[in-house]
């Protein structure tokens, strides 16, 4: 029986916590030996890891990328070690290449959960490290193209996984009666999911009129953009739209919210594979969203979405007006073709059956 660590910073709220938990699931059902790693306190998944009765535990450590290195180093010590470890987010991917740049014994698939926007020092760093990992796996295929672009030498150990969706908890319910219009997101309340520019726009929806629509924003402040939040929502304010949109804390219980909408949108600067696009496709509903990586990889403009440029207030604005004057019967439409492509493209199986193809070839 081959032994896995999959490590992860935190278990807090997160797509690639998501998918981190359903990998660990997985590869557990299918005979192997995995252990859930993190190294933050943080337990907004503990109460699905405890369903899954997946064997996760916190590693307690000092504020600093030392004292993480070290705590898991001992970890893998006393445990015997591992065969495979597989890492998700940077911090996690750094301290495992770091491991094996020092003689970690295990194999190591590095994933790569976003897509690199510009090249600082710290993903200079990063990517040299990689060099020790066996895969290097990013989430888009926009993110494998700018790899092999930008660090040819990493070609060789570089392949796509895209993220799952669990299309039998992510389903359709009957067309929804809500009295206004809901569009729906689902995101941190971060600069790379674009707040601002989002509420600029809403503005403009309420200056020509269309006030029969509601947005409900799901999902806490990021971590150190404390100050960008307070600033997000003192703008709701300034601009007058508190009663167009409602801010609200991150649920587990997201699919009711996913069925009761009549739009998805995701107002993003740069996404990765955005797993919350996907729920909400899986769940049947149409999309607005930015032209961003790889989400015309998803979309299927004027069939089952349309985009707009996350930069431009106006193209936010004018997408947004497009979808909630559409008819209700091509809504519908568009509603029943994003649950086919979400059937067709999000498959587990092909994601789990991915990451098996990648632990059995070495």
């Amino acid at each position: 029986m081959k032994r896995i660590l999959c490590l992860i910073d935190t278990l807090g709220m997160g797509g690639a916590e998501r998918q981190m938990i359903g990998l660990a699931l997985f590869l557990k059902q299918n005979g192997y030996h995995v252990d859930l790693i993190t190294y933050c306190e943080h337990d907004f998944y503990s109460e699905l890891v405890q369903k899954y009765a997946i064997g996760s535990v916190t590693l307690h450590t000092k504020n600093n990328k030392w004292s993480k290195l070290y705590a898991i180093r001992k970890h893998i010590k006393e445990t015997g070690g591992y065969d495979w470890m597989i890492a998700y987010k940077d911090g996690p991917t750094i301290i495992g290449c770091i491991l094996k740049m020092f003689g970690g014994k295990f194999r190591l698939i590095a994933s790569e959960r976003n897509t690199t926007q510009c090249l600082a020092l710290k993903d200079k760093v990063k990517f040299f490290l990689y060099r020790w990992a066996d895969y290097v796996v990013p989430n888009a295929y926009a993110q494998e193209k700018f790899i092999r672009t930008n660090f040819p030498k990493l070609s060789q150990s570089v392949t796509t996984i895209t993220n799952f969706t669990d299309t039998d908890y992510f389903i359709p319910i009957a067309q929804p009666t809500n009295q206004k219009f809901i569009i729906m997101t689902v995101a941190r309340v971060a600069r790379q999911k674009n707040v601002s520019n989002y509420l600029e726009a809403i503005k403009r929806l309420k200056e020509d009129g269309l006030t029969n629509v509601h947005f409900d924003w799901y999902g806490d402040v990021q971590t150190k953009e404390e100050t960008y939040g307070d600033m997000c929502f003192k703008k709701r304010l300034e601009l007058g739209i508190e009663d167009m949109i409602d801010f609200h804390p991150a649920t587990t219980e997201i699919l009711k919210h996913y069925q009761n909408c009549d739009v998805f949108c995701l107002p993003s600067i740069y996404e990765g594979f955005p797993n919350v696009v996907c729920e909400a496709m899986s769940c049947g509903k149409p999309i607005v969203c930015s032209r961003v990586c790889d989400n015309p990889h998803i979309v299927q403009e004027n069939q089952n979405g349309i985009f707009f440029t996350p930069t431009d207030v106006n193209s936010i604005y004018e997408g947004l007006k497009y979808i909630i004057n559409m008819p209700k019967e091509d809504l519908q439409i568009w509603g029943k073709y994003s649950r086919e492509i979400a059937e067709s493209l999000f498959s587990k199986k092909a994601f789990f059956q991915k990451y098996i193809k990648l632990i059995e070839s070495l």
